[in-house]
C-alpha cells in the first residue's frame, strides 16, 4: 500500500499538477506579455510572480476568487505547520532529548521538559524565518535557497537508507556543512546548477568522511531496524549478523532502482508528451508527442510488472 501511495502521489504531483501549472503559466504569458527591458530589471521575477494573483483578480468571478483565496491561505498554513512541526521534532527529539539529555547529560528528560523544548523550538524556527524574509526579493529566490539547503542534506537523506554505516553524526555534519557553505556559495556564483553541484559535492564528501571517522550505530539498533524495514543496499554486515544472506540487500537495491528508473522515465515521457501536444511549437508534428505518450504507457506497464515482482519476492 505504501508503494502504491508513493506512485499515485508522484503521478499527481509531477505529471498532473505540472500540466495544470503549465496551462496556467502559458496563459498568463499570453495575457500579460513582457519585453526584454522588463526582463532586465531586478524586480522582474517578483513582478511576474504577482501575475498569478492578478489573473485571479482580473478573470475569476467573486465566488471563485473567494475559494482561491481560501485555498492559498490553506496552502500557506499547511506549509508553515509542516515546517514548524518538522523542525521542532528535529530540535526536540534528536538534539535536545537524545543528544543533550541522554548522550551528554546522561539523564532522561521528563515529558514536561520535552514539550517545553518543542514549544521553544517553534518560536526559534519562526523567529529565524521572519528574520530571513526581508532579505528575499521573490519566491523564486527563496526557492533557490531552499534547493541549495536541500542539496546539502540530500546525500545523507538517501545514504541513511542504503548504507548501514550512516549515523547521527553524519546527519548533523550534513546540516552543519549546509549552513556554513550556503552563504559562501551564494556569494561566489549566480549559476544555479553550479551552486547545487558544489553544495552536493561538498556535503557528500563531508558526510562520507564524518561517517568513516565516527563510531557506527549500535548493532542491536541496526538489527532491529533491518528486521522492521528490510532496507536495501549496503547492509550486508547487519544481514549476516541476523543469520541472513548478506547479498540480499544489494540485490534488492538493484531491483528497486530498476523499477524506480522505469517509473521515472514513464513520468518524464508522459509530461514531455503532454507538453508537446498541448503547446506545440510552430510547424512541429504531433508525432513526437504521441510517441512519448506511447513510450510512457509502455514503461509504466513494465514498471508495474517489476514492482509486482518485487512485492511477491519480498
Amino acid at each position: 500500500d505504501a508503494r502504491a501511495a508513493a506512485v499515485v502521489f508522484a503521478w499527481l504531483q509531477i505529471v498532473l499538477r505540472s500540466v495544470v501549472w503549465l496551462i496556467i503559466g502559458v496563459s498568463l504569458l499570453v495575457l500579460y506579455p513582457y519585453t526584454r527591458d522588463d526582463a532586465a530589471r531586478e524586480t522582474f521575477a517578483a513582478s511576474r510572480e504577482l501575475l498569478f494573483v492578478q489573473g485571479i483578480n482580473d478573470f475569476l468571478p467573486a465566488g471563485i476568487r473567494g475559494l482561491m483565496l481560501v485555498g492559498l491561505l490553506a496552502a500557506l498554513a499547511s506549509t508553515v505547520d509542516t515546517h514548524l512541526n518538522w523542525g521542532a521534532s528535529y530540535l526536540c527529539n534528536d538534539l535536545y532529548k537524545r543528544l543533550l539529555c541522554q548522550a551528554c547529560l546522561c539523564i532522561e528528560p521528563g515529558k514536561r521538559s520535552v514539550v517545553a523544548a518543542a514549544r521553544l523550538s517553534n518560536i526559534l524556527i519562526l523567529g529565524i524565518a521572519l528574520s530571513i524574509i526581508p532579505f528575499l526579493g521573490s519566491i523564486q529566490q527563496a526557492w533557490y535557497v531552499s534547493l541549495l539547503f536541500g542539496a546539502g542534506t540530500g546525500a545523507v537523506l538517501v545514504l541513511r537508507w542504503v548504507w548501514e554505516r550512516i549515523n547521527v553524526y553524519s546527519e548533523i555534519g550534513a546540516i552543519a556543512v549546509s549552513l556554513l557553505c550556503a552563504p559562501l556559495i551564494l556569494s561566489l556564483t549566480d549559476s544555479e546548477p553550479l551552486r547545487l553541484g558544489a553544495m552536493a559535492l561538498l556535503s557528500s564528501a563531508a558526510v562520507v568522511l564524518i561517517t568513516l571517522l565516527t563510531p557506527p550505530t549500535d548493532s542491536a539498533v541496526l538489527g532491529a531496524f533491518y528486521q522492521q524495514a528490510s532496507p536495501s543496499g549496503f547492509w550486508s554486515n547487519t544481514a549476516r549478523a541476523l543469520g541472513l544472506d548478506g547479498r540480499l540487500p544489494l540485490l534488492r537495491l538493484f531491483y528497486e532502482l530498476r523499477t524506480v528508473c522505469a517509473f521515472a522515465l514513464s513520468m518524464y515521457f508522459m509530461l514531455a508528451g503532454l507538453v508537446r501536444i498541448f503547446f506545440p511549437l510552430p510547424g512541429s508534428s504531433p508525432f513526437w508527442g504521441a510517441l512519448m505518450l506511447a513510450s510512457s504507457l509502455a514503461l509504466g506497464t513494465i514498471a508495474l510488472r517489476l514492482s509486482r515482482g518485487e512485492n511477491s519476492s519480498s
